[in-house]
């Protein structure tokens, strides 16, 4: 089966991402261990020159006290001194940097897993959905076949049976239609639902797209605070260790976390692209203009077909329209809705766009089969050239790339965010697509949009509002 997450731009990005965020989290690593390593030298060093410091100490007692034995006191003392300062250093850089470098670590970890299997969940969600698709058409493609062998049987026999014969092939053929029926009924709701699953998982690599930016933030910050504290701490030895802070202080001074960040954009930032979701078009037994159907009613069935999608046409346009009068209504008055609701908004038309450009797809292939059939000039569609074709055990499969702008929020929008709240930005609409049929059977003209079909819009449907 076609793989059909590969292409998606979202997928890339996020893979890219999680590639980059991987390697900060090893450097962070490598840093907490030698940290660790650090601390243990101190901490064994104090220890060493605490001992070294009794035993000097003890080795005084004994002696007869005068200046020289004063001063050597004195390098006593120092010794002592300077053990107690190695032990603050060990035990400062295991609670101050290491303790809250595991935390911070561990916290990812989990949260990375958690997105990853967010992730993954929905992937599979999308890939069982063409799946189930393609086991429903296949399905459907044997029980059209064996129904219009029973039709064909029927016409045959009409008059070389007898009446009670002839009784039981019409039962036959009543149960055919009342199951052929049924079929096609869910291998088209199961093509419907493809739209949502597909949504689902780009919406979920969008949103661990900004969860991983949000982790990554953090660590830069820690990694910043964990250096300045460890500065600090080296600085109170004083003269003896003034060489090496120098050049420390010196590096530190030079951070800049806004810059850090900035460099961080840089290498995460993705250009603004076009993003070509693909979804399954229905294809039934009734296209083959080869297969032994009788012709009118492989008429009757296609014209039956479109006018389904007529209907559903017809009720996502109205959903289109009573949305954008919401829109409007947002604009004129801000204060008649909240940023979330105007966000649901924006992305209920965002579905109900798609769902359009999804059904008039299905329109327009079918249009083009009833035309043909009729011998009737091709109907045009913008959306002809991309509609596409593959053979897979000796089945012909249809599919459509829908284009959408690929706006996946860069790292800006993470640490300071908008004016705007940080919502997601609508995507645009399109030029309005036309198809054109012959006189016999003639869909309406529809606008096209750009993206995904409407899962919750049943709340602001205008018949509904109106009554």
């Amino acid at each position: 089966m076609r793989d059909p997450l590969t292409d998606c731009s979202y997928n890339k990005a996020y893979k890219n991402l999680k590639e980059f965020s991987q390697n900060g989290e090893n450097f962070c690593k490598q840093v907490t261990s030698i940290l660790q390593q650090r601390a243990n030298l101190e901490i064994n060093y104090a220890k060493g020159l605490q001992k070294l410091a009794v035993k000097l100490s003890k080795a005084l007692q004994t002696t007869k006290k005068n200046c020289l034995v004063s001063a050597w006191a004195w390098v006593s003392e120092g010794m002592k001194s300077a053990a107690d300062l190695h032990q603050k250093l060990g035990k400062a850089i295991e609670l101050e940097a290491i303790k809250p470098a595991h935390q911070v670590l561990s916290v990812h970890e989990k949260k990375k897993k958690s997105l990853d299997d967010e992730v993954e969940k929905a992937a599979n969600l999308v890939i069982g959905n063409w799946s189930q698709q393609l086991k429903a058409k296949k399905k459907l493609m044997v029980s059209t076949k064996k129904h219009e062998a029973l039709s064909q049987l029927v016409e045959s026999s009409k008059h070389t049976v007898t009446k009670k014969e002839k009784q039981k092939l019409l039962s036959k053929l009543k149960k055919s239609t009342e199951k052929l029926a049924k079929e096609d009924e869910n291998y088209y709701q199961k093509n419907l639902a493809g739209c949502a699953t597909r949504l689902k998982w780009e919406n979920t690599l969008e949103n661990c797209y900004q969860s991983i930016l949000e982790l990554e933030k953090e660590r830069i910050k820690l990694l910043y605070n964990n250096l300045n504290q460890y500065t600090q701490h080296i600085s109170v030895f004083g003269q003896t260790l003034t060489t090496c802070h120098t050049q420390i202080h010196c590096a530190i001074s030079k951070i800049d976390v806004e810059k850090d960040t900035q460099a961080l954009m840089e290498e995460t930032a993705v250009s603004s692209t076009e993003n070509k979701s693909e979804f399954l078009l229905t294809d039934y037994f009734e296209e083959d203009l080869n297969n032994a159907m009788n012709k009118e009613r492989q008429e009757s069935s296609l014209k039956s077909k479109l006018l389904r999608l007529q209907k559903d046409i017809e009720k996502a346009s109205r959903d289109q329209e009573g949305l954008e009068r919401m829109l409007k209504s947002y604009s004129r008055d801000p204060a008649f809705s909240d940023a979330e609701s105007q966000k649901i908004t924006a992305a209920l038309m965002d579905e109900t766009n798609l769902k359009l450009d999804l059904l008039q797809a299905n329109s327009y292939k079918l249009s083009s089969v009833l035309a043909e059939l009729e011998q009737r000039p091709q109907p045009s569609h913008p959306c002809s050239n991309s509609i596409f074709k593959w053979k897979e055990k000796q089945q012909t499969h249809s599919y459509v790339k829908i284009s959408q702008p690929f706006l996946m929020k860069r790292l800006e929008n993470v640490v300071s965010r908008t004016s705007s709240g940080g919502q997601r930005i609508p995507r645009s609409s399109s030029t309005a697509l036309v198809i054109i049929t012959g006189s016999n059977f003639q869909p309406p003209v529809w606008p096209r949009s750009a993206v995904v079909f409407a899962r919750l819009y049943i709340l602001f449907k205008p018949d509904k509002m109106m009554n």
